[in-house]
């Protein structure tokens, strides 16, 4: 709290000086501008802000120069246009190359270097920058006696000399090593190693610690390369810094993977050992990242997923690699890199998802390098799919046919049955309506029989006629020679009486009926006169 208070206020010192000058005589701008660059990296925005309101035209030329140089790095700091900067340093860097101030002329080459890198300005561009600054910084004896005094924390002029120096160093083996120059790289990393280490700037120490252990591994000195990951992971402890301890486990993993690749030679056993090891300090890496949730944490997490989906390659455990590959594209999507992409590809290929195989050819198909025959082999796969999707969906559209074709079928002979069903149903109705209409008059006719009355004969033929009022004109129509008399005997047979009940019926003698039974047998050709007159019921 308390040094924040004194920042602040050596600020307000600053800016209070900024805005006099512009009512009064020139004041010694020198002062000012040293003690801004002080505040420079804790507080970029505000350090704009003073050498913003500065009157360039009360400047001197090395003031100019210098107020420049400070613009410039503030705005790195705050990412505003790196090609305003740029045209600053170009303008700084005039001034500084003729000038005895090596330490603000290796400065400006440092910046350059950088703003270089966000222009696209190619690595050796980079690296020629740096190399530059570095030569200057080397030359530089001394530097102005305000960066000591105006500092907010205890130094002195060689301090702030090596400062840079090694912070060159770093970012210089960096470039190397990032360029296949391995052993140059480790040269410059060396130096800047040992100097955080003894200066115990942990948060600078662990980068050159794990770029060290990255470059030994490059270069085959495996025990080298693990020495300097564990450097680098104490310094990550002393910081306390979980996400830079988790990147330990990666850079560890990291490095097994990359042996794996190269050490051909090795036995099998062993190569599968790189594997099953890299898998572990992968895992221990994302549990340890599992609730830290800081850009550069999520980042490592990334490098880790990626790691585990290629080491589960490797192991041919295509599932895994599937899980972990699949993270990593569902965040980068179709910028996922070319190798992640192809592990996928391959992946769903050997566990035979070519639906899943086609979409992966489909991104590297259409990525811009050309591989020759690997691609032309990932478009083969791709076409070849393709058509067994068009054979499918022929086969599909066929299927649906003749499944239509069944429906219809089906509808149709369902519909038959219905009909079928329909008429027998109606037909038992009629049957059974005709039983009833049968049964219900037999009933009524043996209650007028039993009840004898005189005119039984005629009330019996009423109820038959009522009944079934067709059958005597269909049946006399059908034989005219019938009499009334003969059709009342073939109704009183169909109900049925006997000859004996009949001839009651008629006060005859029953021989007398035989003989008109006799006599209508022969007029209508049956012997049955009961269905005879069944046949007219309709």
């Amino acid at each position: 709290m308390k040094t924040t208070l004194l920042h602040i206020t050596l600020l307000l010192c600053v800016l209070l000086t900024a805005a006099c000058s512009r009512h009064h005589a020139p004041s010694p701008f020198e002062d000012q501008l040293y003690q801004t660059e002080c505040f420079l990296q804790i507080m970029p925005d505000s350090v704009f802000r003073v050498l913003d309101n500065l009157d360039a035209s009360l400047l001197s030329e090395k003031e100019a120069a210098h107020r420049n140089l400070l613009m410039a790095q503030s705005m790195y700091f705050l990412s505003r246009d790196p090609q305003a900067i740029d045209s600053l340093l170009d303008e700084a860097g005039l001034f500084f190359a003729k000038s005895d101030d090596r330490y603000h002329e290796a400065m400006v080459y440092w910046q350059k270097s950088g703003i270089g890198a966000q222009l696209g300005q190619g690595q050796q561009y980079v690296m020629d920058y740096r190399q530059k600054a570095l030569q200057t910084i080397e030359q530089c004896q001394h530097v102005d006696h305000r960066l000591v005094q105006y500092s907010l924390i205890p130094t002195n002029e060689q301090n702030e000399i090596d400062r840079l120096k090694y912070a060159i160093h770093q970012r210089l083996g960096m470039s190397y090593t990032a360029g296949g120059y391995h052993r140059e790289g480790i040269k410059h990393l060396l130096l800047s190693e040992q100097y955080y280490y003894k200066q115990k700037r942990y948060n600078l120490h662990l980068g050159s610690a794990y770029m060290l252990g990255h470059a030994y591994n490059l270069v085959a000195e495996y025990d080298s390369s693990l020495m300097y990951y564990n450097k680098g992971l104490q310094s990550a402890q002393a910081m306390g810094n979980v996400a830079e301890c988790a990147y330990y486990y990666n850079a560890v993993g990291d490095g097994l993977l990359f042996r794996y690749d190269t050490q051909t030679d090795a036995t099998d056993d062993a190569r599968l050992q790189m594997l099953r090891q890299s898998v572990s300090y992968c895992m221990t890496g994302l549990e340890m990242l599992e609730n830290v949730n800081d850009r550069m944490a999520f980042s490592y997490r990334m490098e880790m997923l990626e790691n585990l989906s290629q080491a589960y390659y490797n192991l041919q455990d295509y599932d895994s690699c599937i899980y972990y590959g699949s993270k990593v594209f569902g965040f980068y999507g179709d910028k996922t890199s070319e190798f992640q992409l192809k592990r996928l590809y391959n992946s769903y290929k050997a566990l035979g998802d070519n639906g899943k195989a086609a979409i992966f050819a489909d991104l590297i198909l259409n990525l811009p390098d050309d591989h020759g025959s690997e691609q032309k082999a990932i478009a083969e796969v791709k076409d070849k799919y393709e058509k067994q999707l068009e054979i499918n969906k022929l086969q599909s559209e066929q299927q649906i046919k003749r499944y239509r074709l069944y429906f219809y079928i089906a509808l149709l002979v369902m519909a038959i049955l219905v009909m079928l069903w329909m008429v027998l149903r109606m037909k038992s109705n009629r049957e059974q309506a005709k039983k009833d209409q049968g049964e219900s008059l037999m009933r009524r006719v043996l209650v007028i029989y039993a009840d004898q009355p005189k005119d039984a004969r005629q009330r019996i033929l009423n109820e038959f006629n009522t009944t079934y009022p067709n059958t005597h004109d269909q049946l006399l129509a059908a034989y005219p020679d019938l009499t009334e008399q003969e059709y009342a005997i073939c109704v009183l047979s169909y109900l049925p009486f006997r000859s004996k009940e009949i001839a009651q019926l008629f006060d005859v003698q029953e021989n007398t009926v035989y003989r008109y039974r006799t006599v209508i047998r022969k007029k209508v050709g049956t012997d049955d006169l009961g269905a005879l007159v069944g046949r007219f019921l309709g």
